[in-house]
């Protein structure tokens, strides 16, 4: 009799001790564009418990509460970037409105049972709020032609974002081997947005000129939310053409080499003459 007692006894405790909260869905978005609203999910099963609360934090701070037995059920406290949209937050969802760059944080849900077990659900993720700018970054320093041998020096400069955007540059359609880049630290401006500032430098060489111009692009991305492209063509000194080169050039049927300037200019006129026609 003992035993059997003493068996339903551990099979009692065996049972309270295996119900445990289980987590469906916890959600909380990477990044979230500047001034616009965002959902938080924290989506859970009480496998047969009942709920006693649910709290959100921001960087250790409470900002809303969920008691189904206090009146009133939900609760939001004042926490710097957090705009709680009380209507639309429910125990598993909170909407929070026009997102500033102060709302970025560390999230975290916690989800309590009743008494006696008094279990609990932990979950927490980092939310960044980006601001994307709608400017195409700028290239400064480059000159209109460069000789083979001439060092190019020129930097590509972001327009001001949340965070920093990336830059890439390329040469010819080829991404720039890291050799040729100088990388500057993020400008911080006043309203906490910043700037990056990428520089190129590298000694040009005829490979660089094909078909006498060489391309360059500059792109600067911000994860899926921002890609945009500047580009710039630099062309390389033609050498003057020889004499004999040009009366080779400009020389018509029945001419010569040994043909005359004069006729080599009358040349010229009439076939002027004859496209206008």
């Amino acid at each position: 009799m003992l035993t059997i007692a003493c068996c339903l006894l551990v099979s009692l405790i065996s049972a309270q001790g295996g119900r445990a909260l289980r987590m469906k869905n916890f959600e909380v978005p990477l990044h979230v564009p500047r001034g616009e609203s965002t959902t938080l999910r924290c989506e859970f099963d009480l496998q047969g418990e009942r709920l006693y609360s649910v709290k959100w934090y921001k960087g250790g701070r409470e900002f809303f509460r969920y008691v189904p037995n206090e009146r009133p059920m939900k609760q939001d406290y004042k926490v710097t970037g957090v705009n709680v949209d009380m209507e639309a937050s429910t125990g598993q969802v909170v909407v929070l409105q026009t997102a500033t760059l102060a709302t970025s944080g560390r999230y975290k849900c916690e989800v309590l049972a009743e008494a006696p077990a008094f279990n609990t659900l932990v979950e927490h993720a980092i939310l960044t709020v980006v601001d994307i700018p709608q400017e195409k970054p700028v290239v400064r320093g480059a000159q209109e032609r460069y000789h083979p041998g001439d060092v190019v020096r020129i930097n590509c400069t972001s327009a001001p974002s949340k965070p920093a955007a990336t830059l890439t540059w390329y040469i010819n359609g080829e991404v720039v081997d890291d050799k040729y880049l100088l990388h500057y630290p993020p400008y911080m401006q006043v309203d906490g947005l910043e700037q990056s500032t990428l520089g190129l430098h590298f000694r040009a060489t005829h490979a660089h000129f094909p078909q006498n111009v060489m391309s360059l692009r500059c792109t600067a991305s911000i994860g899926i939310f921002y890609n945009k492209t500047e580009e710039a063509s630099l062309e390389t000194h033609r050498p003057a053409l020889s004499l004999e080169s040009r009366e080779h050039f400009y020389g018509s049927r029945g001419t010569t080499s040994t043909s005359s300037p004069l006729s080599l200019t009358v040349g010229l006129l009439l076939c002027v003459l004859n496209a206008l026609r």
